[in-house]
């Protein structure tokens, strides 16, 4: 999704409760518990009001839903129940520093350039004195395309005040040190820069051309629609304003962050894309796959692509990267190069880096999509994505103190005029896979359906009507990854000539479609393409019969077998059951929730359960005969509920790492 942020300087982020008067309703004091509840109360009120329209015609049951229909009951899961909020509060937000920057790079919008300003009050602050002398340098970072990374720092060039920086300078790092002694730094930072590329030519004639909307996504990890209610109230609520539309029914397509993005990005599952383009593990497939990003280069936009967190990242995890930079600005290799030459640093509750130098990791990303809509904006249209995990993926809690950080990029986007060119898309890959979350009663709900808003600018809703009406009427209908694919090509087919041809569709899913179209009412998980394990349609209830015990103890047969026929099982430990956390039976849409369990000789099921080696949790979604005890459960499909970063490092098979515990590294 695209985020439109405005990154304030980090002297302007010191207290990011502070706002403009103009902003005062959104704000309120995340760090005091009685204003932090009082707002979770207000917003809880507003969701519940909002969403009871959805049934309030329904002459079913009381429960409220995200969709409702005869095919498809996805129940709506109150985010502040007692079992969630009883561990849930917010942190406090942290800075970096606290010290102002003493060079940034300013772009000179005449020049159309960057310059260098030093800012000589800091550097006296810093050394405490008006007189001694100091000099600012930079080390341009260049992109090692052999490795999608960076390449050694190029020489320091120093610079005085209005230095106007090449060019090809497209990232560097900037010191300033005491000019009687190098080794006294003042200090270092680190930038990113949106180097202005003048429009290529388009032949056309302007007036014959419609006008194009700009599109930006905004992705936050991990973030599920339930999870943004009651970590982000606030940006929640700004996502419910005018032109904005969530589609409630929106249902994620795979496990984890690739297989989710491939399908937006793409229109194919790993999978497919294996057997019908090229072998995503091989070094140069992504460079040919036909990503979304192509479609719209090809349609006149500008291009760009950011993520932070580079360990992780969606293209590069257990996977090659790209060899040729993907798309016009491309933001890799510049945060490696930060998080290589950089000092790192970890807040107490943090698994991943939260800061690089001296700001918040995921600043540089959105930095950089600021920077790029304020280049472009009102002179073309642009596509970027611009995604964040370093804050959302291994904790559930942390948004809550990221809260404030996240609506000001939003609301400085609103007061640049961003909203009134682009469509905006806000949007999770999935949510909480693992943890907490997952353990509570709504986590199956929690991990399959992602965060998704999609903000139409005026113009364009003026413009196609017809395509705002579909997007309220999709709202509360089943929806996924390849619809949402479809919609970025309806877009880009936009403004082109009308005898172009139509772009391809999604390939892993013929029935899908635009969200500019309206939906049938009454779809099925599998006419979206999404998988029965991920499916929220229909609900399950939970059993504790005594043979319940055998759909588990199949289950790990069949992982075990998986590992066997991979070759892992003599690495990989042989699993054993430690104990069943829950087992639940899916019901049908035409059986009461409320009902007696009928006794179905064949059913499926959801099992929750730990094994002896290492405590490691799955939870998978079978098909079993409780006559021939038969259990058919496609194993890649399995989720793993707890980490096995720790416990899989002899193996690099991105799935089977799912299921491999390492016999070296079998606990006690």
């Amino acid at each position: 999704m695209f985020i439109i942020v405005y990154m304030p300087l980090q002297s302007d982020i010191k207290n990011p409760g502070k706002l403009s008067n103009d902003q005062n309703m959104l704000q309120s004091d995340a760090n005091d518990d009685d204003n932090y509840e009082s707002i979770v109360n207000t917003v809880h009120g507003v969701i519940n009001e909002d969403e009871r329209e959805v049934t309030k015609n329904s002459n079913a049951t009381p429960q409220l839903y995200f969709v409702n229909n005869a095919k498809c009951k996805i129940p709506y899961i109150n985010p502040f129940e007692p079992d969630v909020m009883k561990n849930f509060r917010p942190d406090t937000f942290e800075t970096c520093t606290n010290q102002s920057d003493l060079v940034r790079p300013i772009f000179d919008m005449n020049r159309k350039q960057y310059v260098l300003q030093i800012d000589e009050n800091v550097a006296s602050q810093i050394l405490n004195s008006h007189d001694i002398e100091y000099n600012c340098y930079y080390q341009e970072i260049t992109r090692d395309a052999d490795h999608d990374s960076y390449n050694d720092l190029l020489p320091q060039i120093y610079f005085s005040q209005g230095y106007v920086v090449p060019l090809h300078v497209q990232a560097l790092i900037l010191a300033c040190h005491e000019a009687a002694n190098t080794t006294n730094i003042l200090q270092r930072d680190a930038y990113a820069l949106i180097q202005y590329k003048p429009q290529e030519q388009n032949l056309e004639p302007k007036k014959t051309t419609p006008r194009k909307p700009s599109v930006l996504m905004f992705g936050i990890d991990s973030l599920s629609r339930i999870n943004l209610r009651r970590a982000m109230p606030k940006v929640y609520k700004f996502l419910t304003r005018r032109g904005w539309y969530e589609m409630q029914g929106y249902n994620k397509v795979a496990d984890n962050t690739f297989p989710n993005l491939m399908a937006i990005l793409s229109g194919y599952s790993p999978e497919s894309a294996k057997e019908k383009v090229c072998d995503t593990d091989n070094r140069g497939c992504f460079d040919r796959v036909p990503f979304i990003w192509k479609y719209f280069k090809s349609a006149g936009y500008t291009t760009a692509f950011a993520e932070d967190e580079c360990d992780i990242q969606t293209f590069n995890y257990q996977k090659p990267g790209f060899v040729e930079t993907p798309t016009d600005y491309y933001h890799r290799s510049f945060l490696k190069g930060f998080m290589g030459e950089m000092n790192t640093w970890k807040c107490a509750n943090c698994t991943l880096t939260y800061c690089i130098g001296r700001r918040i990791q995921s600043s540089y990303v959105y930095d950089f999509g600021r920077d790029f809509a304020k280049r472009y904006i009102d002179e073309r249209p642009i596509w970027g994505l611009f995604w964040s995990s370093s804050f959302s993926h291994d904790d559930y809690a942390m948004p809550a103190k990221m809260e404030n950080y996240v609506l000001q990029y939003l609301l400085d986007f609103q007061q640049d005029g961003v909203f009134e060119q682009s469509i905006v898309i806000f949007l999770s890959d999935h949510g909480s896979r693992y943890g907490y979350l997952a353990d509570c009663s709504s986590g199956f709900l929690e991990e399959r359906l992602p965060t998704m808003f999609i903000y139409l600018p005026p113009w364009f809703r003026a413009q196609y009507p017809e395509y705002a009406e579909a997007l309220e009427m999709n709202r509360n209908r089943l929806t996924s990854n390849f619809d949402l694919h479809n919609t970025l090509k309806h877009i880009a087919e936009l403004g082109q000539p009308p005898n172009s041809p139509p772009l391809p569709r999604a390939n892993d899913c013929p029935k899908c479609q635009s969200l500019f179209q309206p939906v049938s009412r009454d779809r099925e998980c599998k006419e979206a393409a999404i998988p029965e394990h991920y499916c929220t349609c229909e609900p399950y209830k939970r059993i504790e019969f005594a043979w319940s015990d055998r759909i588990a103890l199949g289950v790990i047969d069949r992982i075990n077998h998986y590992l066997y026929a991979k070759n892992f099982s003599s690495i990989c430990a042989n699993l054993t059951l430690n104990y069943i956390h829950k087992t639940e039976i899916k019901l049908g849409l035409d059986i009461s929730f409320h009902e007696e369990i009928p006794k179905l000789d064949v059913g499926y099921y959801r099992v929750k359960f730990k094994v002896e080696q290492n405590s490691a949790d799955f939870m998978a979604t079978v098909l079993y005969n409780n006559v021939t005890n038969h259990v058919d459960v496609d194993v890649e499909k399995i989720s793993r509920t707890n980490s096995y970063e720790e416990s899989a490092t002899c193996i690099s098979h991105k799935l089977a790492k799912l299921y491999c515990i390492c016999k070296s590294l079998l606990k006690s």
